[in-house]
């Protein structure tokens, strides 16, 4: 096997002379910057005065060194235990991404397959239903997704239903087998959103099935709401938690950010910032809400390797599958599977990206079940 180091240095070199014009996801970041106009001609001088920005490839090629040199023993401790190969390949291209940017780096996701399916979900009529997130513009449409194979209607941004359904961000395919949701299982869906992700593990778990999913912020929980009422036949199985999940129950937290962007953090600047109260998985088996947790999903923000920590519990005495986001923060890729590894479970690692930006990586894990 490569070092990473190695691996990271060698992709580095190869795209010295990249300039990619068909790597910018528009539904999600708007029109790429006009690099004809004044404005951006100017932006571009100062960044490049700035040290930010430079086209000359050996200062691209210091650039990228740059970025991962300090981190160097974490990566590669991070790169020998991912479980594929697919995963590590992942992981030098997303660093290489998050270095360089989109006009240097094109990541494996950024096929013609990948923008056939997803032109088929933005082509999906909206009905008249109509949610203004008052977030970024986006107005989310009451869509149905029979043409993709679920019997599920609901208000979403064709992207996130894209990611979710057809490109089905939280499972995962390995050497050793599928990491995801199965049928029967209780699932802990954190960062619930709109609900479509909740409504996805409903299906994905079929009538057996349960899920807890954790919202707290109150217009997000309207939309939530609204798309459990449209789907009749799943809501029963998912039950609604209007609090984070942290590391303690009970703890006060402030929100800050709107719409998919809300964290939580232990202190604010806003008098004003709405503050809610904590809940830690642990919590749910212990005061029996479930028997058990069979699949952990966690996309809260950078909030993740927290509530990891009030899961220790669960983690340890049902090993159940992961799926954790590890973009929201660096040190996540690392940080995460380290905390998991040094509970000595035997949990093994994958590594999945879900877009053509740096948005949406993911951190799979499995391990052994404990024999009853």
């Amino acid at each position: 096997m490569k070092t990473f180091l190695a691996a990271y240095l060698g992709t580095l070199y190869q795209a010295r002379h990249a300039d990619f014009s068909d790597n910018w996801d528009e539904a999600r970041y708007g029109p790429e910057p006009d690099e004809s106009s004044e404005s951006h001609n100017r932006f571009v001088r100062w960044l490049r005065r700035a040290g930010i920005l430079d086209l000359n490839p050996s200062r691209h090629l210091l650039k990228g060194w740059r970025y991962v040199r300090r981190y160097l023993r974490d990566l590669q401790w991070l790169y020998a235990r991912l479980g594929d190969e697919s995963s590590r390949n992942w992981l030098v291209n997303l660093m290489l991404f998050r270095s360089l940017g989109h006009r240097k780096i094109k990541l494996p996701t950024n096929t013609s397959e990948n923008w056939r399916l997803r032109q088929l979900a933005f082509s999906i009529p909206g009905g008249k239903e109509e949610i203004d997130l008052g977030f970024l513009g986006w107005k989310l449409h009451e869509r149905s997704l029979e043409s993709f194979g679920y019997p599920i209607r609901l208000l979403a941004l064709p992207g996130a239903f894209y990611t979710t359904f057809v490109h089905q961000q939280y499972r995962c395919e390995t050497p050793e087998g599928v990491i995801g949701c199965s049928p029967g299982d209780v699932v802990i869906d954190a960062g619930g959103c709109y609900g479509d992700t909740a409504l996805y593990f409903a299906h994905q778990a079929g009538p057996e099935g349960r899920v807890a999913s954790f919202e707290f912020l109150p217009a997000n929980v309207a939309v939530l709401r609204r798309n459990l009422a449209l789907n009749p036949g799943l809501a029963p199985r998912i039950r609604l938690f209007e609090n984070p999940v942290w590391s303690k129950s009970g703890e006060g937290l402030f929100v800050s950010g709107n719409g998919p962007g809300t964290r939580v953090t232990p202190r604010s600047q806003d008098p004003a910032a709405l503050r809610v109260e904590t809940l830690k998985i642990d919590d749910l088996v212990a005061r029996g809400d479930y028997p058990r947790i069979d699949f952990i999903k966690m996309d809260i923000e950078g909030a993740e390797l927290e509530a990891l920590k009030g899961s220790e519990m669960v983690l340890r005495r049902f090993r159940p599958k992961l799926a954790v986001c590890v973009y929201h923060n660096l040190e996540d890729f690392w940080a995460i599977p380290r905390y998991l590894d040094g509970l000595g479970l035997g949990y093994r690692f994958y590594l999945r990206h879900f877009t053509i930006h740096p948005e949406e990586t993911v951190l799979f894990a499995h391990a052994k079940k404990r024999p009853n």
